[in-house]
């Protein structure tokens, strides 16, 4: 239970910092992607102010240069209401003595009381207010843009009248996402366009050249963009966590597990080797004795050796003596003398006095190494034991193989190892035993110990070795033996 809520907090606090990481990278990254929307957003509203006022402010550039080389009154007006027809935002355009007096104009009626209609005369101060106590700019659907002219030492008035319903309508065709405000400098709001949203990023700016103030606001998508998002991690981080702690302690169990398991199995094999180093000559001497009778005996009554009871009781001390002296290599290894062995000639001598039992049993001998000698630094005993005892148990299973042969296969490798391969042609290892074989006190034999493959394993590994079983029921049985080349060979 300790282990579990430790996991959950450990887990909740890793979560936590990743997916608050994660958060402020995609916040900074749709904060900056907003941002430039509104950005771009402005820029086509300042393009298009900057044409209202360019194009408008073209017409007195024209009349500069007509009015230079003429004074035909039909030709300006015409000149006049050909421009006002140009540009959709214009609604008229007059032209002003010094006498403050309609000389042109592009509807060719216009009277000074409606140039003097309530207008919003620009340029203008930053500081003037666009209200009056009558009227205010909502009110009014013009302004009056005005530029003055000198054309041979006479002054002029060029003003042209603005229709605000035509910018509005410029503003509406940029975006529909958007809502844009339009003010005066003095904060009055001309404008108000596109939807109203509860949670909004906007950017406020002042045009220069135009007495607008003007904010543009998008729907701002941060919880369903950031939090949500950052919530799901969270979640997935803490469960991709949890399942990974999960299955690390279902390991760590397992592993801890085998391990008590291993160490019952130690446990055992130390007090069984305990019992055996303590016994051993207990029991040993009363073999010997008891089998140096069984041959007085046999001398006595049986000088022809026909009696089969005495071979039995013989064959029977000696397995006996066998599983001792297997006991005696579990739990009290014998102070044997490493050397550097030469495998090939410990292999050809083993195969040499095994040669009359395989003949007996119809099971041929294949080998094949290399001709330099390896060497390796071990038991040279110890080493013939365990090829014997893989022998004996090549020649079990081949007990009923029809054609049964051995092929031996020593080589070297470029790692500084040597390999030597056991492979006979018999039935395999049932696969739910593969990995028991090495255990100890297994066995499939009837009268078997179970110690001949654990020991050999145990002394292999004990030589910085290994030792692997690779079985198939077409291919047989193979052993493979790796041990350490010895860097310094023996002299011979």
């Amino acid at each position: 239970m300790k282990f579990l809520t430790k996991m959950i907090i450990i887990n909740i606090i890793i979560a936590l910092i990743i997916s608050l990481i994660i958060g402020i990278v995609l916040n900074k990254t749709y904060t900056t992607r907003i941002d430039q929307r509104l950005d771009t957003t402005k820029e086509i509203i300042n393009l298009k102010i900057e044409t209202f006022i360019n194009e408008t402010n073209s017409i007195p550039e024209s009349l500069f240069t007509i009015l230079s080389y003429s004074n035909d009154k039909d030709f300006i007006n015409d000149f006049l209401e050909d421009n006002h027809s140009r540009y959709p935002w214009i609604d008229h355009i007059y032209i002003l003595n010094d006498r403050n007096q309609i000389e042109y104009d592009s509807k060719k009626n216009a009277t000074l009381d409606d140039y003097n209609a309530f207008k919003f005369p620009f340029p203008i101060s930053k500081n003037s207010t666009l209200n009056s106590k009558t009227f205010n700019i909502k009110e009014s659907e013009t302004l009056l843009l005005k530029n003055r002219i000198k054309v041979n030492g006479k002054t002029y008035t060029a003003a042209a009248e603005i229709n605000m319903n035509a910018f509005e309508n410029e503003v509406k065709l940029i975006s529909s996402r958007y809502n844009i405000q339009v003010k005066g400098i003095d904060g009055t709001v001309i404008y108000d366009i596109g939807p109203k949203y509860k949670n909004s990023r906007s950017i406020n700016y002042q045009y220069e050249d135009f007495p607008f103030k003007i904010n543009i606001s998008t729907q701002d998508y941060f919880m369903t963009r950031v939090i949500i998002p950052i919530i799901f991690i969270f979640l997935l981080i803490f469960l991709l966590l949890t399942i990974f702690a999960m299955i690390y302690k279902s390991r760590l169990d397992r592993f801890e597990h085998e391990k008590l398991i291993q160490h019952a199995n130690n446990e055992k094999l130390r007090l069984i080797g305990t019992l055996a180093a303590n016994t051993a000559h207990e029991i040993k001497n009363p073999l010997t004795s008891i089998n140096g009778f069984i041959e007085l005996t046999r001398m006595k009554y049986d000088k022809d050796k026909t009696d089969t009871h005495f071979n039995v009781i013989s064959e029977e001390l000696d397995r006996i003596n066998n599983i001792v002296t297997q006991f005696l290599y579990l739990g009290k290894p014998t102070n044997l003398k490493y050397s550097n062995v030469n495998i090939n000639q410990a292999v050809k001598e083993v195969i040499k006095f095994l040669e009359y039992e395989f003949e007996q049993n119809n099971i041929t001998i294949s080998l094949k190494m290399n001709n330099d000698s390896i060497y390796s630094f071990l038991s040279e005993d110890q080493l013939k034991q365990i090829l014997i005892n893989l022998f004996q148990n090549s020649k079990d299973a081949l007990c009923e193989t029809e054609n049964a042969h051995i092929n031996i296969k020593l080589s070297k490798n470029l790692n500084e190892t040597a390999t030597l391969i056991f492979n006979d042609n018999g039935p395999g290892i049932p696969s739910d035993i593969q990995k028991e074989i090495f255990d100890p006190f297994f066995t499939t034999k009837e009268f078997g110990s179970g110690l001949g493959l654990y020991l050999s394993k145990k002394l292999i590994e004990d030589w910085n070795g290994k030792i692997d079983v690779s079985t198939n029921p077409k291919q047989g049985t193979s052993f493979i033996i790796t041990l350490p080349i010895a860097k310094n060979k023996k002299l011979e």
